[in-house]
This record gives structure tokens, sequence and C-alpha cells, in this order.
């Protein structure tokens, strides 16, 4: 008896949303999701030359990957190290299309919602790459806020007019509870 069942055909998808560009990538070929199309190419970033396996982690480090890009030009190459892209989201999905129509077909699920922590550009003879490493938005959990200190002036920072630690002068000095106790 012959399968008389429809075929699945999967698609991964990608947009990045940057502040003056929106990235929408698909692992070959194009596809519409709605009313955007995901192509396999993009006029800044080109294509995907290779992606390093998203790792989960643990203790204190953040999920967290690599893309390796594969720019059109020397000037979009450029383009793509721009600081105004770090914390840029970057989302992933992973679908279904009906290859017929090439529109994805119900929902795709998200499988990662990523935030843009580095751009490394390599140019080497007759090549050039981008290397654009990601991260969770959880990382942002590990950060240490070196400015944060007991003392009136910080306070006033985050509650103007509240003068709790105007008065606290002559006083032992503290740890703010958390905090990683400085070296000494």
């Amino acid at each position: 008896m012959a399968f008389l069942g429809r075929v699945i055909s999967v698609v991964a998808l990608m947009k990045i949303d940057l502040p003056d560009h929106v990235v929408r990538l698909c692992d070959g070929g194009f596809v519409y999701w709605g009313s955007e199309k995901f192509d396999s190419v993009d006029e800044i970033f080109g294509t995907v030359a290779g992606a390093e396996s998203f790792e989960e982690k643990t203790g204190d480090e953040a999920p967290g990957g690599k893309l390796t890009f594969l720019p059109p030009s020397t000037s979009a190459a450029a383009a793509l190290t721009q600081p105004s892209f770090q914390g840029a989201r970057m989302r992933f999905w992973l679908g279904e299309y009906d290859p017929l129509t090439g529109h994805v077909v119900g929902t795709p699920e998200l499988t990662a919602d990523l935030a843009i922590d580095t751009v490394t550009l390599k140019v080497g003879r007759g090549e050039r790459s981008v290397d654009i490493e990601f991260e969770s938005a959880a990382k942002r959990l590990f950060m240490v806020m070196r400015g944060n200190a007991l003392n009136d002036r910080f306070h006033q920072a985050c509650y103007p007019g509240e003068k709790g630690m105007a008065n606290a002068t002559g006083m032992p000095r503290s740890t703010a509870w958390g905090a990683a106790t400085p070296n000494t």
C-alpha cells in the first residue's frame, strides 16, 4: 500500500531586528510567513556559511552560540560591525511550509529568542566572513553593576527626592546584598 498522506516540508527561519534593517533568512530558497518574505540571502548579511551549535549552559553562563555570515561585499562586511547592532534581537523558528505555495503553514515554533553579543570581521586573501556571537537575554542577569553603591548620590539617581541616605555619613562601609565581596 502506498503512502497517500501529505509530505511534511520543514523550514528553519531566522529574524534579526536591527535598528535600521530587518534580516529575514531561511535555510534555503525562500518562503512567505504572512506578508514577510524569508530568503536564503540578505543584501547586507549575505548568506549563512556555518553555525556553531546552540548550547545550553549551567552555573553562571548564559546560553549562546555563533553564526558565520558571508557578506556580499567589503562595504557590507564593514556595515555588519556597527556597535548599534549589539543587543539586537535574534529569533529562530522551526516550521512547516507548503512547497506548492511557498507559504508557511500554521504558526512556526519559536526555538530561540536571543540577542547579538559580539561581531567579528574576518578578512583573508580573497575571502571575508563575519562571526556573530549571540546570547540569551538571561545573560543580563549575570551582569555586575559596578556603579551601584550604598551612598546618597546613587540612591538619588534611582529614587529622586528620596533622602533616606542623605545623612548616612561616617558609617562603616557596607556591601549590598547579593554583591560579590571585593578581593582585598
